[in-house]
């Protein structure tokens, strides 16, 4: 009798538990819900607070880009200046080289 009761005591606790998370949860999402269809009620804000956001975005992703790029180019010289270690690579990137140099000097025409 006793196991029945102390396993009927741990199942009441665990839905007990279960009940407060939930309810917890459910008031969250309907204060996301309001929140959510209060942005739409002024649209004004919900165009604002997307372009925003969509500035931010553009503008981390062209510092990223840009020190992706910055390494990038750093590993390139190095594996250039050791271009006798590594021929094939060394050679790849002589020839980007050339095709840079005859770009910039077309260019400055």
């Amino acid at each position: 009798m006793e196991e029945k009761e102390i396993k009927r005591e741990n199942e009441a606790k665990a839905l007990e538990k279960l009940k407060t998370t939930v309810q917890g949860l459910s008031e969250h999402l309907e204060k996301l819900r309001s929140e959510y269809v209060e942005l739409f009620k002024r649209p004004r804000k919900f165009i604002w607070m997307n372009l925003f956001l969509g500035i931010v975005r553009g503008v981390g992703m062209f510092i990223g880009m840009a020190v992706l790029g910055a390494i990038l180019v750093a590993i390139g010289t190095m594996i250039m200046k050791k271009g006798e270690a590594l021929p094939i690579i060394g050679e790849f990137f002589a020839k980007i080289n050339q095709v840079l140099d005859q770009v910039l000097k077309t260019s400055g025409k």
